[in-house]
């Protein structure tokens, strides 16, 4: 019998990982919601881009977050992969806890996520961080526009690395340089964008690379007070150059939510820096101003 492994929030890198596990035969059930959970049920799961599969809606089972979890499902399975937005990771975790004895994975972007997975699964967890770029362009469908990779962490990493095989993953016990430097990325770019209602590639103008430049600086300031490696100015600043001309032409998620009025990832982005600041007595305005003015768009 094979290892039954659910994934839940499938959204763009939710339903790849999905795919991906599927393919490798494993026993995937998936959690999603909206016109894509329904899609993935009725239709199953287009991939495009770097990797081309059609996946069929009988090689894998899926419920619906509108119909909720039932009861049959309940600790069923070997494994829970979390890759849903960070605002909803405390209900997700919550399923999880429901759904398996095993250990628990967070995918996710920004900080936080971990303290709250631990809350009920304490040390039965695991942190991945990926730079695979996926994109969701109708329900249904997916498109992984840029391979990149995907690196486990925490106590329980190394049970997931099998399993992900197929899209390289790698363990490494201290995830905390690697997530940094993704936050980094996203409260540099993300905000910003969403704001302005701008492509990733106008930000290689001023004024808007130099706004991007110094957010992402002033995070790097605290994470460095925190003691994490982060590496210099300088290679942060060519990372995000590097960043933005390579998704020149995305649309950022945070300027997808806030177009549809959907409650975004700031919390987990600029809010981690500026909660941190304030524990550590360090202003962070930039951070700070960023955080009001996406709030505020809802």
């Amino acid at each position: 019998m094979s290892m039954r492994i659910a994934v839940l929030g499938a959204g763009a890198i939710g339903s790849l990982i999905a795919a991906k596990l599927v393919d490798s035969g494993y026993d995937v059930h998936v959690h999603a919601r909206g016109e894509h959970g329904a899609a993935l049920a009725v239709n199953g799961l287009s991939v495009s881009g770097v990797w081309d599969k059609k996946i069929k809606p009988d090689q894998w089972t899926v419920s619906l977050d509108e119909v909720g979890i039932h009861d049959s499902l309940k600790n069923r399975f070997d494994q829970v992969i979390i890759t849903c937005k960070s605002k909803d990771t405390e209900y997700m975790a919550k399923i999880a806890k429901d759904l398996t004895n095993g250990p628990v994975m967070s995918l996710q972007n920004g900080l936080g996520n971990k303290e709250v997975i631990q809350k009920y699964k304490h040390e039965n967890y695991a942190v991945a961080v990926t730079t695979n770029a996926v994109k969701r362009p109708s329900p249904g469908s997916i498109e992984w526009v840029g391979k990149g990779n995907l690196v486990i962490g925490g106590p329980k990493g190394t049970e997931f690395v099998d399993q992900l095989n197929s899209l390289e993953a790698i363990y490494q016990e201290d995830l905390s340089s690697i997530l940094w430097n993704k936050l980094l990325i996203n409260i540099a770019i993300n905000p910003i964008a969403a704001i302005c209602g701008v492509k990733n590639g106008a930000l290689l103008e001023e004024p808007l690379i130099s706004q991007a430049e110094s957010t992402m600086l002033e995070g790097a300031k605290i994470a460095r007070l925190i003691g994490i490696d982060i590496g210099s100015d300088l290679e942060l600043i060519q990372n995000l150059h590097h960043v933005l001309t390579a998704t020149s032409d995305n649309t950022c998620s945070m300027l997808v939510d806030v177009k549809l009025g959907k409650e975004t990832e700031i919390d987990s982005l600029c809010g981690q820096i500026v909660e941190r600041g304030e524990q550590l007595g360090t202003p962070t305005p930039l951070n700070s101003i960023l955080l009001a003015q996406i709030k505020s768009l809802r």
